[in-house]
């Protein structure tokens, strides 16, 4: 399996601790991790290196520091890295015909083989919608970024791709033209221009199994207990989503959505295999 990642180095410790997630609940994959970074420091691709390698796998870093000047296209608080999966179809070898992009702040829970081998049915991208968040703002978000007969605003922290037609249907330049034209209008820089190019060529999954954000589930927990719980969530769902400026490994015991615990369980686990591993190093 092909996975897309990419972040700043502040992201590293939860990339890490997703990656861990991902290795446990799959044990019998292996998997390409193709890592796009912005000249990160040699050492730290190097500890990521390591652990991706010691659990099995295959690591490819690529360093897009040049991929386009980051003053015409970064506002306000977001990263310049945050634009990289847009491009990805077009820095990527060509004999990578399909790659599962994650960000992340993203824990897996169960296997992801039956989303990633899906059929694309003609589609560029496999991706989800949080409509929930959305909804009231769609007809502003239509009219914003152009794209009038859009029913939906699709998320882009879990996204399939098939990059064999991505790259028949835009260039590079589509994509950069996008983000110099709609720049004083986006409000979420990657994931306006997404939508723009590609509202009618997204194949929409289930949210609630491959994109759940914690804020709803807590929601959803109090009103239909007997069909989101601890059970259903363990059992069905494959990606939680920890969206939002609140993050479970900033908050630590006062992160207050219910679902954190599953990302402090895997940043335990990871941590303590990484010690060990130290040890029998040593």
């Amino acid at each position: 399996m092909n996975l897309l990642v990419t972040c700043n180095e502040n992201y590293l410790p939860p990339l890490r601790t997703m990656l861990w997630s991902i290795f446990k609940n799959n044990a019998e994959e292996s998997f390409a991790i193709y890592f796009m970074h912005n000249d990160m420091r040699e050492i730290k691709l190097q500890e990521l290196n390591n652990f991706i390698k010691a659990n099995g796998h295959e690591f490819f870093p690529i360093n897009c520091h040049d991929l386009f000047e980051v003053e015409t296209t970064v506002n306000r608080y977001y990263s310049v890295e945050m634009y990289y999966r847009l491009l990805a179809p077009f820095v990527l070898p060509e004999e990578v015909d399909r790659i599962l992009y994650l960000d992340p702040d993203i824990i897996n829970l169960n296997s992801i083989a039956d989303f990633y081998y899906q059929d694309f049915k003609n589609s560029l991208f496999v991706a989800t919608t949080h409509d929930y968040l959305t909804r009231w703002v769609q007809p502003i978000n239509n009219i914003r970024l152009n794209m009038l007969e859009s029913k939906g605003y699709f998320n882009t922290g879990v996204l399939l791709m098939n990059l064999p037609a991505i790259r028949a249907s835009k260039k590079q330049e589509d994509i950069l033209s996008v983000i110099d034209l709609y720049k004083k209008r986006l409000l979420l820089p990657d994931q306006d221009v997404f939508n723009h190019l590609y509202w009618d060529s997204i194949l929409e999954a289930d949210w609630r199994i491959y994109n759940l954000d914690p804020r709803y589930y807590s929601k959803t927990n109090l009103i239909f207990p007997k069909d989101y719980n601890v059970d259903w969530v363990e059992s069905e769902v494959v990606f939680i989503h920890y969206c939002g400026k609140q993050k479970p490994w900033n908050k630590k015991e006062d992160y207050k959505y219910k679902l954190g615990e599953y990302y402090h369980q895997y940043e335990m686990e990871h941590k303590g295999e990484a010690n060990l591993n130290f040890v029998l190093e040593e």
